[in-house]
């Protein structure tokens, strides 16, 4: 399927979204969404009949891909795919092992993309404006393989939104900058330390890079 294809279908899943919205009591969506935001969730759905066809791994890598990040793959790590349509065909199976959200419009219920990827050890979260403050929550689909993880510019997430951070038992790194509304990083750092003795955190207003491998 072509991103035009793609983006045909999800434009005309966000009209519906935006339409139903209209015939609903105002405290029945969020205050101030438009058309666009509408567009937005409808980038960041699981799409159940596509996955069924394509598989966890192919749907994750168009999910990321369409809302402007890039994916690495197990067998060519050294690649970042940011085109769509340059992909793999949809008969070739491959496994994801890093996810690059820098600057992605990636939401909270688009990361149940990650349900089935057994493979993501990296993921970046930088400047994910759309990113809620509970956001994070998905992160724990693939907590048994995640090693290292950035959260940076992602101004919706607080202190709070944080903490789940601490269920990733397997994380070998993290790093967390830019977070405007992060009153106390020092503290984050202190509590997610106690969850994870064996993980090298840094937690800054600075910036700072993931290792290599």
């Amino acid at each position: 399927m072509s991103i035009l294809n793609q983006i045909s279908k999800t434009l005309t899943k966000g009209l519906q979204l935006f339409r139903i919205s209209q015939c609903l009591p105002q405290a029945s969506y969020p205050n101030g969404r438009n058309i666009w935001g509408y567009v937005a969730v409808a980038f960041n759905q699981v799409d159940a009949e596509r996955l069924a066809k394509v598989g966890p791994n192919r749907l994750c890598a168009e999910w990321i891909v369409k809302n402007g990040g890039g994916v690495r793959f197990v067998d060519n790590p050294t690649r970042l795919w940011k085109d769509y349509n340059s992909l793999p065909a949809e008969t070739s199976k491959f496994s994801i092992k890093v996810v690059d959200a820098t600057n992605a419009s990636i939401m909270k219920i688009g990361l149940a993309h990650f349900k089935g990827c057994n493979s993501i050890d990296t993921v970046i979260f930088h400047n994910c404006k759309h990113l809620e403050d509970d956001g994070l929550e998905g992160l724990t689909h693939i907590k048994n393989s995640l090693e290292r993880l950035q959260v940076s510019g992602c101004y919706n997430i607080s202190d709070s939104g944080l903490g789940v951070i601490s269920e990733l038992k397997n994380l070998k790194q993290l790093l967390i900058f830019d977070m405007l509304f992060v009153k106390n990083m020092q503290q984050v750092a202190l509590e997610l330390k106690k969850h994870l003795p064996e993980c090298d955190i840094k937690a800054t207003k600075m910036s700072v890079q993931l290792k290599e491998e």
